[in-house]
């Protein structure tokens, strides 16, 4: 079957525009010729493609070669030492490692053998003979690059590092021109630091069309740190695959020695550039830029520990430009936190936010050395500095209320996206657009003037490749002139910076999140405080008081009667004086939690995922003696489920149930049963829980039932249906504290009940 068009590699005969960011590259088929590529299957380390330049650099054909395994090329001790590398080496998915030397046939002699897995999972193995030796020497190369690299940390500016840099570079790989090029927010490239052979013409401050390095390059720069075409003019190496993997496209993504695009050959050498090696430069991980290096006079292979070091360099530079960067961008940030502080305080100070950032001294125009600046709240135009009108700012913010996808927008060339702005760009090139409510249209502008300017290209811009009539055809071949070409530029203004959004960001963040909605969220909580403080006041002074006091007399007690008649009592009684005393202290430590549960009710609860199987288990076990004494059966149906909650608390929640469930029972037969609600007919307050995502538990007894009249005031604090001693006592506050304890983990509690057949709590919990 045919490969989709989209797949099919770029040549000389189909290249055009529309088809150049969509080229795959990694899929050429083919090789540069100084080296050898095989590709070998795991485990069993069989060849299943060879490059066409075998025989003519390892003396071996590739039918010598396909089929057989790695063995056919290395003897039997270093084909072993391969199979336990790749087999020990799990990171083999990035750029190509290399494993060792080893002797190989031919004219080769000895190589370096590369080693990756592609996104098929092949071995792509690559062998490279060694390359004559470097400007520096190895024994210099280490000390050479860690003296580079403290040299660059000391320079104090960008520009400064950069001009280091490529002079170092420079010196230690023999290139005749080393560049450091960065790509522009237009995708363009601009050379900001060069050094170079004397006679070579200067490329500093040269603009390159974003065309020159397509979408497929650019992503391929940013997979690897190095690439190295050592001859320009070089004859690609198809690849022969053995019979049944010649339909399947072969990725070459990571490969040291893949063949480059006919039409980026091209391009080089219409430059008058030999060979080439290009380093990259990331930044927070995205492209930052290049480092190319250029030979004019002839090709040159660089050693492979020359490419290490400068790829060492690379990774380096770019941690350390970034640090540059960011300290560059420090003491702006720093302004702009001051100005963020300042507006906070006085919109605070005013009941309309707007008061605040437009009537004092510090304004929204003290942001980004704005011209003009704007807020548009309900079809009123408050403006400060210099403006377009208002009927063309209300267009304006109509075209932003019906464009802006997301709540910031940026740009340098308004006219460019609206182009009405045309007839204002003197004074408004440059927008920074806030929106402040998603379906409202208010925002918050920004505006910046126009700043003319000429830009220095590489050859013209708006013609990056030329047409010639090759064999009878029409084709695009790559641009053949590079002549100065000077372009004023009309309707922009200085590039936003990136601290500048986040800046404008976190300014809307502050009128949306506290301005407006705290306002209503304090409101709120005072009043939810104000109720929470009395029923601490009340619940803190009934547990100090009525439970505490009484508690603490009965360890007292047994304490002394244990003291004082130890040697009356039997080892039994003993036994039982000293259980009393543990479960006195228990309750203690227990209303304690409560006491203090209580004054952090509102925080955050930390949850752990809590087998609910084994802490009923423990907590049905604290309550045996009690449980024998009344004679209640306590089962569970089915598994209970593993859920994130707090242990500590939600024993509570099981022993006020069960505490409940056996006291409140007159029945010669008393059971409790715990489980999943899951039975049909269920609720339709279960069945809302489970549509919720919610685990729905219970606690299900055969006792004396609650009237549906009282079945929500049980849950009220202190509220007891029966009088003090009836059914055991107790103060009521029981259920109060399970159900907050529930709702603080997101559920909810309630209870079905029928006087005389029984109770069913429930207990809906998120999962």
């Amino acid at each position: 079957m045919p490969p989709d068009q989209s797949e099919v590699p770029i040549t000389a005969r189909n290249v055009d525009l529309s088809n150049c960011d969509r080229e795959q590259v990694q899929f050429c088929g083919a090789i540069q010729p100084h080296g050898v590529l095989l590709v070998l299957s795991e485990p069993d380390c069989m060849i299943t493609h060879v490059s066409a330049n075998t025989e003519e650099r390892l003396g071996l054909t590739s039918e010598d070669l396909l089929g057989q395994p790695i063995d056919r090329l290395l003897n039997h001790e270093e084909a072993q030492l391969f199979r336990r590398q790749v087999s020990h080496e799990k990171n083999l998915t990035c750029p190509p490692v290399c494993l060792f030397t080893a002797p190989v046939p031919g004219p080769m002699k000895e190589a370096y053998f590369f080693v990756h897995r592609n996104e098929n999972g092949l071995l792509i193995v690559e062998l490279e003979g060694k390359g004559l030796p470097g400007p520096v020497s190895l024994q210099d190369l280490y000390s050479e690059v860690r003296a580079s690299m403290a040299d660059l940390q000391r320079t104090e500016s960008l520009q400064a590092f950069f001009d280091l840099a490529v002079s170092r570079i420079r010196r230690f790989t023999g290139y005749d021109r080393v560049l450091a090029y960065k790509f522009l927010e237009d995708r363009s490239g601009w050379v900001l630091a060069e050094d170079r052979e004397e006679g070579l013409e200067s490329y500093v401050g040269l603009h390159y069309p974003a065309s020159d390095i397509p979408e497929p390059a650019r992503r391929l720069f940013s997979m690897k740190w190095i690439s190295h075409l050592p001859d320009v003019g070089y004859e690609p190496v198809p690849l022969i695959a053995k019979q049944g993997e010649e339909e399947k496209p072969l990725d070459l993504s990571y490969s040291i020695l893949r063949s480059v695009s006919v039409m980026y050959s091209g391009y080089l050498k219409n430059m008058g550039v030999k060979s080439t090696m290009v380093l990259t430069l990331l930044k927070n991980g995205k492209l930052w830029g290049l480092i190319s290096c250029m030979h004019h006079r002839n090709p040159k292979h660089v050693a492979y520990e020359h490419r290490t070091a400068a790829e060492f360099l690379a990774h380096l530079m770019s941690l350390a430009m970034a640090s540059k960067e960011e300290l560059q961008d420090r003491e702006y940030v720093g302004q702009l936190k001051g100005l963020h502080a300042t507006m906070m305080e006085q919109m605070l100070r005013h009941v309309n936010f707007q008061e605040g950032l437009l009537r004092h001294e510090t304004n929204l125009l003290s942001y980004f050395g704005a011209s003009g600046a704007v807020v548009a709240l309900d079809g009123h135009l408050h403006k400060l500095g210099r403006t377009p009108d208002d009927s063309r700012l209300k267009d304006l913010v109509t075209w932003l209320a019906d464009h802006m996808g997301q709540d910031t927008y940026a740009t340098d060339r308004l006219s460019a996206a609206y182009s009405p702005a045309a007839a204002f760009h003197e004074l408004a090139s440059g927008l920074l657009a806030l929106r402040l409510f998603t379906h409202k249209p208010h925002f918050i502008l920004w505006f910046l003037p126009e700043v003319a300017k000429t830009v220095n290209w590489a050859g013209d811009p708006h013609k990056p490749v030329d047409v010639s009539r090759i064999d009878g055809e029409e084709r695009l071949i790559p641009r053949a002139s590079f002549a100065l070409w000077k372009e004023s530029v009309r309707g922009s203004s200085r590039p936003w910076r990136e601290s500048e959004l986040a800046a404008a960001a976190d300014l809307r963040r502050a009128i949306v999140d506290v301005v407006l909605r705290k306002a209503e969220e304090l409101a709120r909580a005072n009043e939810e405080l104000t109720r929470s403080n009395v029923e601490l006041d009340a619940f803190a002074y009934i547990a100090s008081h009525d439970l505490k006091e009484p508690l603490r007399g009965i360890h007292n007690y047994a304490r002394f009667v244990l003291e004082d008649y130890e040697d009356k009592l039997d080892a039994e009684g003993q036994k039982k004086l000293r259980t009393m005393m543990k479960l006195t202290e228990r309750m203690d430590e227990l209303i304690n939690g409560l006491l203090h549960y209580s004054r952090l009710s509102r925080e955050a609860l930390e949850g752990e995922p809590t087998d609910l199987a084994s802490l009923v288990r423990r907590v049905v076990q604290s309550l045996k003696p009690r449980l024998d004494e009344l004679q209640v059966a306590v089962r569970t149906t089915g598994p209970l489920p593993t859920l994130s909650v707090n242990p500590v608390m939600f024993q509570e929640v099981f022993a006020n149930l069960i505490t409940n469930a056996m006291k409140y029972n007159d029945k010669p037969e008393k059971w409790i049963e715990i489980g999943v609600s899951a039975e049909e007919p269920a609720s339709q307050r279960t069945v809302a829980a489970q549509e919720e995502g919610m685990t729905v538990l219970h606690v299900k007894d055969n006792g004396i039932g609650i009237p549906t009249r009282h079945q929500e005031q049980i849950f009220n604090m202190f509220r007891r249906l029966h009088a003090r001693d009836a059914y055991g006592g107790g103060t009521g506050v029981g259920l109060t504290i399970a159900k907050k304890i529930i709702e603080r983990h997101g559920g909810r509690l309630w209870v079905e009940s029928e006087p005389t057949v029984g109770s069913t709590f429930f207990i809906a919990l998120p999962r």
